[in-house]
């Protein structure tokens, strides 16, 4: 449980800094093979391989522990929202509704699991 707490507090870094990132767009950036290869697919690399990490433990924790406000289809949900909140804080042609949503939407996920396990670690 102790691994789901970290890599769960680090995917919450990362999201982080895709809104400041999208925040701080004032303008469309050039897209640009360059752009792609340099910023956009290391950052995306990085956080979907945390992403990957964090999916197997948290389906084993919901499994396991059943929490009460989470379940395996939020679980598959947030991974497809932190695909999208990464790719899409490096355009500012999306809609940003619709970015603020799929962050707050993972962030909602992420935080309601920390705070359950933070609430099973005390309990002990």
């Amino acid at each position: 449980m102790e691994l789901l707490l970290i890599s769960s507090q680090q995917l919450l870094q990362h999201l982080e800094e895709c809104k400041k990132r999208f925040e701080q767009l004032n303008e469309k950036p050039e897209k640009t093979e360059e752009y792609f290869y340099d910023d956009v697919k290391p950052n995306f690399e990085l956080v979907m391989n945390k992403a990957n990490e964090w999916k197997p433990l948290a389906v084993k924790w919901v499994s396991e522990y059943k929490p009460k406000y989470i379940h395996l289809t939020q679980i598959d949900s947030a991974m497809e929202n932190i695909e999208q909140v990464v790719l899409q804080s490096f355009y500012k042609d999306v809609n940003k509704q619709r970015f603020h949503n799929l962050h707050h939407s993972v962030e909602y996920i992420l935080n309601g699991m920390i705070e359950q396990m933070d609430r099973m670690d005390a309990s002990k």
